[in-house]
């Protein structure tokens, strides 16, 4: 696992210790419609329809989102069994995964997707 995917599952762990995440598809899709959040990471092993139903939520409230690793190092870094979406809902920590996503080369494009190495 490379040194930038690492961080960003620190940061995810940081999250969910201080209370600024929402893990799991519903409730990431309750965040991302109540507003409640700056940043959407989905897992590379997300079925379709839950991707395309997140992505078409985060085009309309306009936040970024990127795909990364598989649903169990997601929910590890989440401390839970495994999670496919998590919301972070907090923009210091949300700006944080999207300045380590950048600082690896890959910026985030117009649509807001990042799709990271399986």
């Amino acid at each position: 696992m490379c040194d930038a995917l690492q961080k960003i599952y620190s940061m995810i762990g940081f999250a969910q210790k201080a209370g600024k995440i929402s893990s799991g598809t519903m409730a990431a899709t309750s965040s991302l419609t109540r507003k409640r959040a700056y940043l959407l990471v989905m897992s590379c092993d997300i079925s379709e329809n839950t991707r395309k139903s997140l992505i078409t939520v985060c085009m309309k409230q306009k936040i970024p989102w990127i795909t990364l690793g598989n649903k169990f190092e997601l929910g590890a870094s989440a401390g839970k069994a495994y999670r496919v979406a998590v919301t972070i809902n907090e923009p210091g920590m949300a700006n944080s995964i999207i300045e380590l996503v950048k600082s690896r080369g890959e910026g985030l494009n117009s649509t807001g997707v990042v799709e990271w190495p399986k």
